[in-house]
């Protein structure tokens, strides 16, 4: 195992700010809860215009050069992209690789969720990390060697997925994209918590994406046996047999929880410990090794100084492979839930709703485990049922979550992520809720009961109207002890933005917002500026 946080050495890292692109139309953690809660199962058919399906798929038996399944989860639009937005001209944009552009979205609606104003960064020793591994939009471009031009080569090049993102917000931090497989989001997270740890850098992003546009890599898979026939991310059932595709992406923005409580940062979750390591030498370099598995968590709950009792859920990588399940529980078991003595330990799998975003997958983990801690509940793991009778749930003490799980009341509830990649890379976090602080709100009563303005922006009039529009649905579900707070970030931590409008109140039904603009600042993506005013305070 690589060097972890040791007890005492390390101070919990705070995700300040969360952005999500998943199948089924999930655009922020609100919708991924609501479809968790919902136990929406987000599997479909590849859509017509990614690849001519009677070419490369056939359902009917397994065909040397086919697929037998076009399953997967899949984007609503992989396509549209603001680029004016970005600086970036259309003729560039159109040779990037869509997983670029959604990584550029993604980390501008992470810092407006953060509240942070993508300014105050520019020049910082701020950390890029992104876990991708797939490289096919310029495969696909080389295909047709005519549409090639100057920006192909740096439209394609796998490194431009973080350094895309630095250079576009003026970051001087480390900078990187990380391949190892199905575990990369989950590795690219743990180097930024290290780089925080370290003092390398103040503020880190760390994300994954994974964009579905070939048919090449569902005829590997299927040739290797490793899709389901049936469509389904059966993790830990008797029914499993094989994973299902799916793309989307996930960005989140970390610091050092005590310069995120100096910045006065929401703070969605704690990172209590990571570490990443290798299978080594197995029978086979995509089989996975349940005892380097086994080893990496010990060492990563031992050095963080948390117990197994502690655990109230762990949202393990479940796949639904008939190798990959098996091996993952015995390590699970093994290191975590044999050594309880509270009771079983609860496990899921977001694969199951979403199927499995492979490079990206991580980063889904960790947002349903934020969203776990939030609610208190473990939504229930789809398709688990009959259980894998090769799993021995009794005897490793753990119990896949079948139905919607209340957590037990306890002063740390914690919830561990895990993830690895088929040549054999391991990734494990462990994700706390936000450590209990003094009450401050007898000291801010004074100030909040005086009017203050609240300012919603955009970068044209009609995204200004949208804003509009949403913020005063903000307002009406907003509380009047929540309203200092949504007025401050409105105002004070979101960027200012070329067209504006703004209205003094004393409270969330104190005035209307006017639909009046004015002509200074930068600019604001349509869509991104109705997300950033539908989400309102800190």
């Amino acid at each position: 195992m690589s060097a972890s946080n040791v007890s005492g050495r390390y101070q919990p890292i705070a995700v300040v700010g969360a952005a999500c692109r998943l199948p089924g139309g999930i655009t922020d953690l609100d919708g991924l809860w609501q479809a968790l809660e919902e136990g929406r199962d987000l599997v479909g058919e590849a859509p017509a215009e990614r690849f001519d399906a009677t070419r490369f798929i056939d359902t009917s038996m397994p065909r040397t050069g086919k697929s037998y399944t076009a399953a997967g989860g899949f984007l609503a639009d992989v396509a549209s992209f603001d680029a004016e937005y970005f600086g970036i001209t259309p003729r560039e944009a159109a040779q990037m690789d869509p997983q670029h552009r959604l990584l550029l979205e993604l980390a501008a609606e992470a810092l407006d969720n953060a509240a942070i104003a993508p300014r105050t960064l520019a020049g910082s020793n701020t950390a890029v990390y992104v876990g991708i591994c797939d490289a096919s939009y310029g495969g696909l471009q080389f295909m047709s060697p005519r549409s090639v031009n100057a920006y192909t080569m740096v439209g394609a090049a796998s490194s431009l997925a973080a350094n895309r993102l630095s250079h576009c917000l003026d970051l001087r931090g480390p900078s990187m994209a990380i391949d190892t497989a199905c575990s990369s989001s989950l590795v690219a997270l743990d180097r930024a918590c290290r780089t925080l740890w370290d003092g390398t850098s103040r503020t880190a992003l760390a994300a994954g994406a994974n964009v579905l546009l070939s048919p090449y890599h569902f005829v590997g898979f299927s040739q290797a046996s490793m899709l389901s026939k049936r469509g389904r991310c059966a993790a830990f059932s008797a029914d499993a047999d094989g994973f299902v595709r799916a793309e989307g992406g996930g960005l989140v923005v970390l610091k050092r929880l005590s310069d995120a409580r100096a910045d006065g940062d929401r703070v969605h979750g704690v990172i209590l410990g990571s570490g990443s390591n290798c299978d080594g030498h197995t029978a086979g370099v995509s089989l996975p090794n349940p005892e380097a598995q086994e080893d990496l968590l010990r060492g990563v709950y031992e050095q963080a100084g948390i117990q197994p009792d502690e655990l109230v859920y762990l949202e393990a990588h479940g796949t639904g492979t008939l190798v990959g399940d098996p091996a993952e529980c015995r390590a699970i078991g093994r290191a975590l839930g044999t050594r309880r003595q509270t009771g079983v330990l609860p496990i899921g799998s977001v694969k199951s709703n979403l199927g499995h975003l492979e490079p990206a997958s991580g980063i889904a983990g960790l947002l349903k485990a934020l969203l776990v801690l939030r609610h208190g509940t473990a939504p229930a793991s789809l398709h688990s049922q009959p259980a894998n009778p090769d799993i021995d749930f009794a005897g490793l003490n753990l119990a896949p979550v079948a139905n919607p799980l209340p957590l037990p009341a306890t002063s740390r509830p914690v919830v561990g992520v895990n993830s690895f990649g088929f040549g054999g890379a391991n990734a494990h976090v462990i994700v706390g809720a936000e450590p209990a602080v003094p009450d401050a709100a007898g000291a801010a009563e004074e100030t909040m009961a005086a009017a203050r303005p609240v300012l919603v922006s955009a970068r044209t009039p009609q995204a200004l109207r949208e804003a509009v529009s949403c913020m005063a649905e903000r307002l009406a579900r907003t509380e009047p002890d929540q309203f200092y707070d949504l007025a401050y970030t409105a105002t004070r931590r979101r960027g200012a933005h070329r067209h504006r409008a703004v209205v003094i109140a004393e409270g969330p039904a104190g005035g209307d917002l006017p639909g009046r603009t004015g002509r200074r600042g930068a600019g604001r993506r349509n869509r991104g500026g109705a997300r950033a005013a539908r989400r309102g305070g800190r």
